[in-house]
């Protein structure tokens, strides 16, 4: 998880947005799955987020703010894997934004 946002915060610096991005999604997804498991329950090959909150018991300590961020990342996952127009999947990705999406992946880790 540590290694994702490192990474994430290289491809800030590096201006690869759409991959600080994913590589948020994948560190939240981690340490999620990492929680789950050292509780004992079986998880499933789920990588939408919002799914594994509710798995670990966390999810009623999430306000709406942080729903729509975590929905976000679970989505971007997806178009991130499986979309071939990276001018499209870049739009409205800015530094600022992925910045933002650094400290809140970080957030959600703790």
């Amino acid at each position: 998880m540590e290694y994702d946002i490192l990474t994430a915060e290289a491809m800030l610096d590096a201006g690869r947005y759409i991959y600080a991005v994913f590589m948020c999604q994948q560190a939240v997804e981690k340490s999620l799955k990492a929680l789950i498991t050292y509780s004992d329950i079986d998880v499933l090959p789920v990588h939408n987020l919002r799914r594994l909150f509710e798995i670990s018991g966390f999810i009623n300590e999430l306000d709406e703010e942080r729903l729509m961020k975590i929905d976000f990342l679970s989505q971007y996952y997806i178009n991130a894997r499986y979309k071939e127009d990276i001018t499209e999947l870049s739009k409205g990705i800015t530094r600022e934004f992925s910045a933002d999406i650094i400290i809140f992946s970080k957030e959600m880790i703790k």
